[in-house]
C-alpha cells in the first residue's frame, strides 16, 4: 500500500513525524482531584435479650356466696286437716338440707403469652458531604520580545 501524503510528517508511520511533533508543539497533562465516596458498614452495638420475673400484685373480684337458712311458714291444706280431725296422727320425721357456700380457690397457671423479638430495621438519612478538590489550570504565557 503507497503512501498518499507527501508532505513529510504526515504520515503516522513516519519517523519523522515525532521529531516533528517535539520541536513544533508543547504540552502539558492535567490533573484534577476527584470526590469519591463509598460506604462502610460499621458495627454501633449489640442488643441482648434477657427474660427475667418481677413480681406485681393483682387484684380482681369474685362473687362468693353461702346458703342461709330460711323458715318458711305454710298453711296446712285441707287434707292435712282432715287428717288431724279423724285422729290420724301427723307424721313425725326429720328433714334435712345441706347448705353450701362458695368460696375463692386461687392458683396460679402459666400460660404462653407473648413472643418478643429483636430484628433490625433499616432507617436511611441523606447526608451532605463537602469538601475542596484542587484543579490544574493550565495558562498561556507569551513573551513578547519580537523583533
Amino acid at each position: 500500500m503507497a503512501v498518499q501524503n507527501s508532505v513529510p510528517g504526515q504520515d503516522p508511520r513516519d519517523p519523522q513525524r515525532e521529531e516533528m511533533r517535539d520541536d513544533r508543539a508543547a504540552s502539558v497533562v492535567r490533573h484534577e482531584e476527584r470526590l469519591v465516596i463509598n460506604r462502610e458498614r460499621r458495627e454501633t452495638g449489640t442488643l441482648r435479650l434477657r427474660k427475667y420475673v418481677v413480681e406485681e400484685p393483682v387484684r380482681q373480684e369474685v362473687t362468693v356466696g353461702h346458703d342461709e337458712p330460711d323458715v318458711v311458714r305454710t298453711p296446712i291444706s285441707e287434707e292435712e286437716r282432715q287428717a288431724f280431725l279423724d285422729g290420724r296422727d301427723l307424721p313425725v320425721g326429720d328433714d334435712e338440707l345441706i347448705l353450701y357456700r362458695t368460696e375463692a380457690v386461687v392458683q396460679t397457671v402459666r400460660v404462653p403469652y407473648q413472643r418478643v423479638r429483636l430484628v433490625a430495621q433499616r432507617t436511611e438519612r441523606t447526608e451532605v458531604i463537602e469538601d475542596t478538590l484542587r484543579k490544574e489550570r493550565v495558562d498561556i504565557e507569551t513573551d513578547d520580545r519580537r523583533a
